[in-house]
């Protein structure tokens, strides 16, 4: 048996002893298994609601009845956003971001029903998932699980009588390691099964499983450097009380400081407009483009007076449409530029500290994250101008012809029947690993940085014991 092998068994067999890995495998197995179970059964039960409202809403579309197709216009419909299977690992910004919009004539509205505003004060310590498990609560147990295995056996001078045994010191540190990866794979073994649960019961399957592996690999990634970084300040550190403060102060820097510092401060540099300034841009800019398109469609800037005849009504209403598309397209993608060079920011501030880039990762893989929001909304937006665009068709072929009867007209079932359902179809993987190329290469280079650090550690710690 090789000398890494025999000092992992007996670093194994020391943190079964002394009660560490029992006790963190008891609370890392409670809190994986409750957050898996509750996001994944909560995941279940809104894709079931989400299906039957979907259809019903449609249903409903073709079942009104016959009246003027601007008045089925306002009624619009409604469409809900589905849930990727990975978000039962990984809810990212869905809590935040809503579930549903309505296709309204004449605007593009924004998502809806945010399953964060019926939370409690509870959440602002964040959402009980398998992903902040494995983000925030993983490292502590990394730290409690190591912080002592080279500051400890020097304080009891095992570590030089171990040397002086001919066992090189390259091998103990790789025989800890391999202990503190063992411990860690299995404590958060449940994490796996989740995400092998979440694939299985997947309906795109191949490309949710790509998504998988390429997740689990950024979390092995970022439990790595964990463990590169304990051992380096476990050998670096005078004693094993210090070893043990500075790690924490590390993981409270790392974990909770400066990731929030890095939010307020990408919202400083790309700020973003309030909904009330937002909606006052919008609007402004919209109803001077629409009089300029009547002044010179119509001779008059007068919208929906007596100056345009009812024989033009339908003309007049596909216009505004045409000419409000240009405009809610130049506002709402300055806006989503906005958010998107927040987080771009963001994922470069990852290269400071692995969890925001793990973070964004594994949103970005799990489909949570907010380019694909963004990609449903655009999506449903495309399917509102669909509808508006047949409404306002049929109004210019069937309306305007009645002249002063235009508003006597009604549409029937075969209009409604032209305006498709609603299907929604999200990003592929090759689209998740280009979003998340950024925060993939600053995890790399952190991985980097940690194993570089842990060889200075060794040759320092080798130095000093010759």
């Amino acid at each position: 048996m090789s000398p890494v092998v025999r000092i992992a068994r007996r670093e194994a067999l020391e943190m079964w002893r002394d009660g560490r890995l029992v006790a963190a495998a008891l609370i890392a197995l409670a809190l994986l298994a409750t957050a898996f179970a509750i996001d994944w059964q909560r995941q279940q039960t809104y894709e079931i609601e989400r299906r039957a409202a979907q259809a019903l809403d449609y249903d409903t579309w073709l079942k009104q009845s016959d009246r003027h197709p601007h008045d089925a216009a306002h009624q619009g419909m409604h469409v809900f956003k589905p849930l990727p299977a990975l978000a039962s690992i990984d809810p990212g910004i869905t809590p935040y971001a809503g579930s549903t919009i309505w296709l309204q004539a004449h605007r593009q509205s924004e998502m809806r029903f945010r399953a964060v505003q019926d939370a409690t004060g509870l959440q602002r310590f964040g959402n009980l998932s398998v992903a902040w498990v494995l983000q925030v609560l993983a490292p502590l147990i990394v730290i409690v699980l190591g912080f002592n295995m080279l500051s400890g056996e020097r304080e009891q001078g095992t570590l030089k009588q171990t040397l002086s045994l001919g066992v090189r010191l390259r091998d103990i540190v790789f025989g800890k390691a391999l202990a503190l990866v063992s411990a860690i794979t299995l404590l958060l073994s449940p994490a796996l099964i989740a995400l092998i649960v979440a694939v299985a019961t997947s309906e795109r399957a191949s490309d949710d499983g790509l998504r998988a592996v390429a997740l689990a690999a950024s979390y092995a990634a970022y439990f790595a450097i964990a463990v590169a970084v304990v051992l380096a300040i476990s050998a670096l550190a005078r004693s094993s009380r210090a070893s043990i403060a500075w790690l924490l102060a590390l993981w409270i820097v790392g974990v909770t400081l400066l990731p929030r510092a890095a939010a307020d401060l990408a919202r400083e540099l790309y700020r973003s407009p309030s909904r009330a300034e937002f909606s006052k841009a919008l609007d402004g800019e919209l109803s001077a483009a629409h009089e300029a398109a009547w002044k010179r469609e119509f001779s008059t800037t007068k919208r929906w007076g007596t100056e345009l005849p009812l024989a033009r009504w339908g003309e007049a209403l596909r216009l505004d449409d045409r000419v409000g598309y240009e405009v809610m397209d130049k506002h709402f993608a300055a806006l989503w530029q906005s958010f998107a060079d927040q987080q771009h920011a963001q994922a470069l501030a990852g290269t400071a500290t692995p969890i925001l880039a793990l973070r964004k990762a594994s949103m970005s893989l799990a489909g949570t994250d907010f380019a694909s929001h963004r990609h449903f909304a655009q999506a449903a937006e495309r399917h509102r101008r669909t509808m508006q665009d047949i409404i306002s068709e049929d109004l210019v072929h069937h309306a305007d012809p009645r002249g002063a009867g235009h508003f006597d007209y009604q549409a029937n079932h075969d209009l409604w029947e032209k305006i498709p359902p609603f299907n929604y179809a999200p990003p592929n993987m090759a689209t998740a690993i280009k979003e998340a190329g950024i925060s993939l290469s600053a995890l790399a280079l952190n991985l980097a940085f940690a194993f570089c650090f842990l060889a200075f550690a060794l040759r320092y710690r080798a130095r000093r014991l010759l």
